[in-house]
C-alpha cells in the first residue's frame, strides 16, 4: 500500500547555449561546448513538451526504450557527466571576474513544482534565475531523481527488486545533492525549493521510505510473518519522521514552499502507522493476546482520523486502510467480546497477567490508562509498540555457549573473508570459498588464496549469520554464495542494499542495512549481538549510496569490533563511536591515479578516531594473482611502517597479526563493567 507525490518531474527550463556565451580557446573546446548544448537541448525539448518527434522515432533514437521516463533518464545520463566536467573547470576560476560575467550571461532559468505558484500560476510557470552553474547542476540532478522515482513506480508491479533499487538510487542522489552540490550555491539569490539542501534531504528520506515500502510489499508477497511486516512498515514511519524534522529547516530556507508536500509526508506517515499496527494486532491475536490487539486497533483508528490527507488520490488509499482496520476491529471484538470485557475491566485477574508473560501487572494498568485516555494517543501507540515488539520478533535465537559471551574469536580466511564467533554466534564475512576471485573476467584479473587453498564450504562449522559489506565480487562472491544458499536458504543475511539484486534470488531471510541502521542476533539467554552499518566507499557516481562497514557489539556490551575492508570511512559518522577492535587493511593497494584500498596513515587515523585497543591488520591484497590488472596494482607501505606510525599516535594500542585459518581470540578485560 503506497501513495506517491506526482508531478515532481514537471519542471520547465529556458534554453541555454553554452558556446554562445563561454569563450572557447581552441576548436576542441568549442566542439565540447556544442555537444553540451546539444545534450541540454534534448532535455529542454522533452521536459518543455515542445518536441515534434513521434513516439516511434523517439523509441528508435533511444535504442528501443519504450518508456518516456526511461528516454528522459537516458538523456540526462548523457548530459550530466559533461555538465559536471564543465562545473569542475569553471569552479577552478570561480572568482575570476570575466568568468562570473560569462556565467551570468547563460541566464540559467528553471521553474518549480514545489511552490504554491506552480499550481495557481495561470500565465505559465514562474522561472527562477540563479547565475551559477551549481544551480544548473542542482536542478538537473533534482529532475534526474524525480525521474528515477517515476521509473520505480512504473516497474513496481512487475519487478519489486528493480523498483526498490531505483528508489534507493534516487535517495543517494538527493543526499549527494544536499551534501555536496547545493551548499555551493550563493545564499543571497532567490531560488526555488528544489535548489535548497533541506528539500533535497527531505526527498532523500521520502525515497528511502518508498524503497522500504516496496520491500514491505515484497515481504507481503512472500508470505512473511505479521511481526516482520509490522516492523517493515514502522521503518517507513521512521524515515518519514526524519523528513518531517527536516521540514522545519526547509521552511526557514525557503518561504515559498507548498504545504502540499507536508500534507503528503504526514498522510504517508499515518498510512504506514496504520498498516504497521494492523500487522502488529494480527500477530498478537495469533499469539492469543486479542485484548491487546483490540486496544492497538482502537488507538490507531483514533489517531488516524485526525490526519486525513487532503488530496483525493491519497484520501482514497487512506480511507481504504481505515476501513480495513475498522473491519478487523469489529471482527476481533465480535470474536472475543466476553474476553475483551473481562481483560480490560478486571485487570487484577491472574489469568490476564499469565496470558501475557511479557507484561507485568503495572504494565496492564498503564496500558489500560493509555487506551481509555485518548489525549496521549501517539505516546500510547509508541509505548505499546516498543513493549510488545519482543512478542513478535522473528529473529533467530542462537544458543549461547557456556564460555564467556564477551569474547571475539576471529579467523582470517584470506582476501576479505573472515569467520567470527562472538557469544556463540558464528558470523561468516564476505566469503570466497568456491573457485578463484576473477570478477567474471579472468583474463583481466584472477586471484587465488596463498595458504587456505583447500578450505571449502564443507569445512565451515554451523553458521548463524552471513555478513556482506559490498556488492562487488570480492565481497559478494556469487560462486560461493549460490551453493551456500542451496545448503542454507534460510540463513540470516545482513548486507548493504547495494547487493539486493544479487542476494534476493538466493536467500529468504535478508536484512538490508543503510549506514546508521542496525540489527540484532538474539541469544537464548535474552542478550544479543548488535550489528550497526557504517558508511564505506562509494563505488560509482558520487551520489550513489556508499557500501557498508560494520560495528559489532558483544552480548554484554564490553567489546565492540569495527570492520571495513577498504579503510574508507566517514569521519563525521564515526567521531562519536568507539571500537575496542579495528579490523582494517594497513597496506595500500594502488592503481595509476587511483586508490583501490587505503591503509597506513589512514588506518592509524581510523584507529585513533575509534580509540582502538587492538588493531587486526588484514592483507586483502596478498593473493596469488595474474592478469593485466594484477600487473598494474602496486602496494605501498608495510605492517612494520604502520606499527611505527601507530606507536606515535596511539602508543597503547596493540597490533595483532592474524594467521590464516587460526582463530585469534580477544576477550574483554576482567575488570570491564
Amino acid at each position: 500500500m503506497m501513495i506517491s507525490f506526482p508531478g515532481l518531474s514537471k519542471l520547465k527550463t529556458k534554453p541555454v547555449v553554452y558556446q554562445d556565451v563561454l569563450l572557447a580557446s581552441d576548436p576542441g573546446t568549442l566542439e565540447q561546448l556544442k555537444e553540451l548544448s546539444s545534450k541540454r537541448k534534448a532535455i529542454e525539448v522533452s521536459i518543455n513538451e515542445s518536441s515534434s518527434v513521434t513516439e516511434a522515432i523517439a523509441r528508435e533514437m533511444s535504442g528501443g526504450l519504450t518508456s518516456r521516463c526511461e528516454q528522459d533518464i537516458q538523456k540526462l545520463e548523457r548530459y550530466l557527466p559533461l555538465l559536471e566536467n564543465l562545473v569542475y573547470h569553471v569552479n577552478l576560476n570561480r572568482k575570476n571576474g570575466r568568468m562570473i560575467f560569462w556565467i551570468s550571461g547563460l541566464n540559467v532559468r528553471w521553474s518549480s513544482v514545489l511552490t504554491p505558484s506552480s499550481i495557481f500560476h495561470l500565465q505559465g510557470p514562474k522561472f527562477y534565475q540563479v547565475n551559477d552553474l551549481y544551480f544548473e547542476l542542482g536542478m538537473t540532478l533534482f529532475l534526474y531523481g524525480a525521474l528515477l522515482c517515476e521509473q520505480a513506480l512504473e516497474v513496481v508491479t512487475s519487478d519489486l527488486v528493480q523498483s526498490a533499487t531505483l528508489f534507493r538510487k534516487a535517495a543517494g542522489l538527493y543526499n549527494y545533492l544536499a551534501q555536496e552540490v547545493l551548499i555551493s550555491l550563493p545564499s543571497d539569490q532567490l531560488r526555488p525549493p528544489e535548489a535548497t539542501p533541506s528539500v533535497s534531504s527531505i526527498m532523500s528520506f521520502i525515497c528511502l521510505a518508498d524503497a522500504q515500502a516496496v520491500a514491505a510489499r515484497k515481504a507481503e508477497k512472500n508470505g512473511k510473518t505479521e511481526g516482520l511486516l509490522a516492523k517493515l512498515h514502522w521503518g517507513i514511519v521512521e524515515f518519514l519522521v526524519e523528513a518531517l524534522n527536516m521540514w522545519q529547516v526547509a521552511t526557514k530556507e525557503c518561504k515559498d514552499i507548498s504545504s502540499r508536500l507536508l500534507d503528503f509526508i504526514l498522510g504517508c506517515k499515518t498510512l504506514h502507522e496504520l498498516v504497521s499496527y494492523k500487522y502488529l494486532a494480527e500477530s498478537l491475536k495469533n499469539d492469543g493476546k486479542i485484548g491487546i490487539a483490540v486496544g492497538i486497533l482502537r488507538l490507531a483508528l483514533a489517531n488516524a482520523k485526525k490526519n486525513v490527507p487532503k488530496e483525493e488520490s491519497w484520501t482514497s488509499v487512506y480511507k481504504h486502510a481505515i476501513d480495513e482496520l475498522t473491519g478487523l476491529l469489529r471482527k476481533y471484538e465480535h470474536e472475543n467480546e466476553f474476553v475483551w470485557r473481562e481483560k480490560w475491566t478486571v485487570l487484577g485477574e491472574k489469568a490476564f497477567v499469565s496470558s501475557s508473560p511479557a507484561f507485568s501487572l503495572l504494565d496492564c494498568y498503564v496500558l489500560s490508562w493509555k487506551i481509555h485516555n485518548f489525549d496521549g494517543v501517539k505516546e500510547g501507540l509508541d509505548w505499546l509498540y516498543k513493549k510488545v515488539s519482543a512478542l513478535v520478533s522473528e529473529e533467530k535465537i542462537v544458543e549461547s555457549s557456556d564460555s564467556g559471551t564477551d569474547i571475539f574469536k576471529l579467523t582470517y580466511l584470506e582476501g576479505n573473508s573472515w569467520l567470527w564467533e562472538v557469544g556463540g554466534v558464528r558470523i561468516l564475512v564476505d566469503p570466497i570459498l568456491v573457485g578463484n576471485l576473477d570478477f567474471g573476467i579472468p583474463w583481466l584479473y584472477d586471484a587465488a588464496k596463498k595458504f587456505l587453498k583447500n578450505f571449502k564450504l564443507d569445512d565451515l562449522p554451523e553458521i548463524d549469520c552471513l555478513l556482506i559489506t559490498q556488492s562487488l565480487d570480492d565481497h559478494c562472491h556469487l560462486n560461493t554464495l549460490k551453493p551456500l544458499s542451496q545448503r542454507l536458504p534460510n540463513l540470516r543475511v545482513i548486507t548493504t542494499p547495494n547487493a539486493e539484486a544479487l542476494l534476493d534470488p538466493l536467500f529468504s531471510n535478508v536484512t538490508y542495512l543503510e549506514p546508521g541502521q542496525g540489527s540484532e542476533i538474539q541469544l537464548s539467554n535474552g542478550s544479543s549481538v548488535k550489528i550497526q552499518a557504517t558508511a564505506g566507499p562509494v563505488l560509482g557516481p558520487p551520489w550513489q549510496r556508499p557500501e557498508n562497514g560494520y560495528l559489532v557489539t558483544s552480548p554484554e556490551g564490553q567489546l565492540r569490533l569495527y570492520y571495513e575492508p577498504h579503510c574508507v570511512y566517514n569521519e563525521n559518522f564515526l567521531e562519536k563511536k568507539q571500537a575496542d577492535i579495528v579490523i582494517t587493511p594497513v597496506i595500500k593497494q594502488l592503481l595509476p591515479n587511483f586508490t583501490l584500498v587505503s591503509g597506513q596513515e589512514d588506518a592509524v587515523r581510523l584507529s585513533k578516531l575509534l580509540q582502538a585497543k587492538f588493531i587486526v591488520p588484514m592483507k586483502n591484497g596478498d593473493l596469488d594473482s595474474k592478469g593485466l590488472l594484477s600487473s598494474l596494482i602496486e602496494s605501498q607501505g608495510t605492517i612494520e611502517s604502520f606499527k611505527e606510525i601507530l606507536s606515535k599516535e596511539l602508543p597503547e594500542a596493540k597490533v595483532l597479526e592474524p594467521t590464516p585459518g587460526v582463530p585469534l581470540e580477544i576477550s574483554a578485560p576482567a575488570n570491564s563493567s
